[in-house]
């Protein structure tokens, strides 16, 4: 081992910069959000209609299509079709500025609709993941959109396309990137588009994998032609399956897991179901015909669903345990719901963006106006204070809401890991009001792990610290309010791992500072262990070109591949944690 530890500690701490720049945004890189849940965690986005109007800052053609938007790393990508042709578009996400486009021959195939494709891109770690209605799955690269492996999933492997094309976006589980094909689903290598596993060559439904955690397993629940099953995502066992016979086969919802239980739901009059998926017996809790959900799913928040409803063309909310209906609210066509910090973000089927608030009362709206014409049944998406939306025939905008009110922020989120236990971690939140005295402060856990116990030491200062038991993704909110009674809050992220191991795996260039605070861990022991590790997860072909992306990042030409050699020979204590 060198003995340098000033220039390592002095490395390390400006890395630690660098990732509080990366990860401190709110992105929603694929279908139905990071969580793929349909929920954003961002707040201070201008939900209060009450003090803003929306503010359409820029639009853009995309081709017709019902793509919804992915936004990653200040991008954002979605699909249409024009000539008989796809086009997968990259985006500046603030201007609109086209940064790229892949485009390939397809036909529009309207079928009782538009046509044009339906699956949202998904972006993850550098590239873009996109499928087209005729089961053309493509791997690009998200910075310059170069074809990295394409493959016809028809052609490839004999699966058959359901009756109006493949529709859901393509999930991606650490190596393997799934899709809803074949009979419960198929896998591919992300590495080089080769085949993982293929569970039959059946017409599938048109939902897109969603993942859950059973007994130390991700598992995924994918919509069949005829049933619905729960797949083993590492290898494709299938572990259940239940019949789900609907009109014309249509089942296109995403189903929504909640522990054990798992809702599904249709349109064409046909209605929802509760199933307890315990054992694999799945057994159902409840039927409401009333709510029928045609296209796209409802939320779940607080123990409550917040969904379309073709019955009435209305928002409706049903309680989960009972099926209950609380109340439904008309007047949205087949419209789409996404919720965020307890407002529901509604996009009518005519282009009205509505918010209001998700309430067990009833349909309280803060306000709406429209933002589109023409038909719309994509998924708004809130990403980075913004909100994307677009019609069938291709109209793509990007609304801005703004808010008053004290100014919150959280923090930048957390990446740390156990020992002896626990962690403790500072928050370093900060509250400020241009006109009022700010009058309440206060923490709280939002959305801890199951059975996870968090101690914030004083949850009414905006810089504290917390202690933290379980592993596993902690939001938590700091919230404020003033003398005239505006609210203000904001969202951070306490990510806990087992050890840093665990947390350098999961967390690409965060990941990198915690191994090199705990450089003896098993899962990097030498330097050169370090250096295949980025230039794996960075995609970078050698180390001198990662030591180059750092001094480009942190801006100091001294960081050259001899400074990092000599600092990663050093062995340091373990810190504690590293900010994002």
């Amino acid at each position: 081992m060198r003995a340098n530890s000033s220039i390592t500690i002095t490395i390390l701490v400006s890395l630690v910069g660098l990732m509080a720049v990366c990860a401190v945004a709110d992105d929603w890189p694929n279908w139905r959000g990071p969580q793929h849940d349909g929920i954003s965690y961002e707040v201070n986005w201008g939900g209060d209609w009450a003090t803003c109007e929306p503010n359409v800052l820029w639009s853009e053609q995309v081709g017709t299509g019902f793509a919804s938007i992915a936004v990653a790393d200040g991008r954002v990508y979605t699909m249409g079709n024009t000539s008989a042709t796809d086009r997968v578009f990259c985006l500046d996400a603030n201007s609109g500025e086209i940064l790229w486009t892949h485009s390939y021959p397809s036909a529009l195939a309207p079928n009782s609709y538009e046509g044009g494709p339906s699956a949202t891109p998904t972006v993850a770690d550098g590239k873009v993941y996109t499928l087209s209605k005729h089961g053309m799955a493509y791997c690009l690269d998200a910075n310059d959109g170069k074809i990295l492996w394409e493959k016809n999933l028809v052609a490839d492997y004999g699966v058959l396309p359901p009756t109006w094309g493949f529709a859901g976006s393509a999930y991606v589980d650490e190596d393997l990137v799934i899709y809803n094909a074949g009979t419960h689903g198929m896998a591919l290598y992300a590495a080089d588009g080769t085949l993982a596993w293929l569970t039959g060559t059946n017409r599938p439904g048109y939902s897109t994998p969603v993942p859950f955690d059973w007994e130390q397993r991700r598992l995924l629940i994918l919509m069949g032609e005829k049933t619905f099953a729960a797949v083993q995502a590492r290898t494709g066992q299938v572990l259940w399956e239940r019949p789900w016979v609907t009109r014309y086969n249509a089942n296109i919802p995403d189903p929504i897991v909640d522990s054990d239980l798992v809702f599904v739901s249709t349109g064409y009059q046909e209605g929802s179901a509760l199933f307890d998926a315990a054992t694999n017996q799945v057994t159902q809790v409840w039927f409401q015909a009333s709510m029928q959900t045609f296209l796209n799913s409802s939320v779940l928040w607080q123990g409550y669903l917040y969904g379309p409803n073709d019955n009435g063309n209305a928002i409706t909310c049903v309680q989960l345990s009972t099926g209950a209906i609380m109340w439904s609210e008309g007047g949205f066509g087949t419209g789409s719901v996404t919720l965020a910090d307890g407002k529901l973000i509604i996009l009518s089927q005519g282009g009205e963006l509505c918010i209001a608030e998700a309430s067990l009362a009833g349909y309280r709206e803060k306000g709406k106006g429209r933002i589109l014409t023409g038909k719309c049944w994509s998924v708004p998406v809130l990403a980075n204070g913004k909100i994307y939306a677009r019609n069938a025939a291709g109209k793509l905008v990007c609304v801005k809401l703004e808010t008053t009110g004290p100014k919150v922020d959280a923090g930048s989120s957390v990446i740390t890991w156990l020992e002896g236990g626990t962690t403790t971690v500072d928050l370093g939140g900060a509250v400020a009001d241009d006109t009022n005295d700010v009058t309440t402060i206060r923490w709280s856990v939002i959305s801890p792990p199951r059975g996870s116990n968090v101690d914030i030491a004083n949850d009414s200062a905006a810089m504290t610290t917390a202690t933290f038991a379980r592993t596993g993704v902690h939001v938590l909110e700091l919230y404020a309010i003033d003398a005239t009674s505006q609210e203000g809050s904001d969202r951070m992220k306490v990510s806990v791992y087992a050890d840093s191991c665990e947390a350098a795996k999961n967390n690409p260039i965060s990941g990198y500072v915690a191994a090199l605070y705990d450089f003896d861990n098993d899962c990097i022991e030498t330097f050169s262990d370090f250096a295949a590790f980025a230039a794996e997860r960075l995609e970078i072909e050698n180390f001198n070109d990662f030591a180059v992306f750092a001094a480009e990042w942190l801006e100091d030409e001294s960081l050259t591949a001899d400074v990092l050699y000599d600092a990663g020979e050093i062995t340091l204590p373990a810190a504690k944690s590293t900010n994002q």
